[in-house]
């Protein structure tokens, strides 16, 4: 029995010596040009989004190695499709993020069928929460996009 308690306690020694690094989601920042990008709203609902995706990938803590969340881009490029004298049009709100994280920079792209006009209504709509949103939705999967990469 002495043994069995001996041999457990050194293989449970060197797991307990080396722990894992844990991260914490400090901020996120606009580098766009729209003001609407800094609400508390809006950068409370991409942290969370950021938090629940690393989370998946490696330990949260209150005071752990900071992360930074960058919104570099929204865009809402038209695509047009003529047949004869009818014109369709496609308007897909792209978004560029980037996540620092232990010094390293991982870029992240992602899109919604959404128009940039649409989206930032959405973020004016106190009654629909951020989450819900197909704004956040392109921003998701731009965080997705980057965070696989770590």
């Amino acid at each position: 029995m002495k043994n069995l308690l001996l041999i457990s306690l050194f293989l449970l020694t060197p797991t307990l010596g080396f722990s894992q690094n844990c991260y914490t989601v400090k901020g996120v920042e606009n580098k766009t040009e729209n003001p609407d990008l800094s609400s508390k709203r809006f950068t409370f609902g991409v942290k969370q989004i950021c938090e629940e995706l690393i989370g998946e990938k490696v330990m949260l803590c209150e005071d752990g190695s900071p992360v930074v969340v960058n919104i570099l881009s929204i865009e809402a490029p038209s695509v047009g499709i003529n047949i004869g004298p009818f014109m369709i049009k496609k308007k897909n709100t792209e978004v560029r993020t980037q996540v620092l994280i232990n010094g390293m920079v991982h870029e992240g792209f992602g899109v919604a069928k959404l128009s940039v006009k649409a989206g930032f209504a959405e973020l004016r709509d106190e009654n629909l929460p951020f989450e819900k949103s197909v704004f956040a939705s392109a921003i998701k999967k731009s965080l997705e996009n980057a965070i696989e990469k770590l």
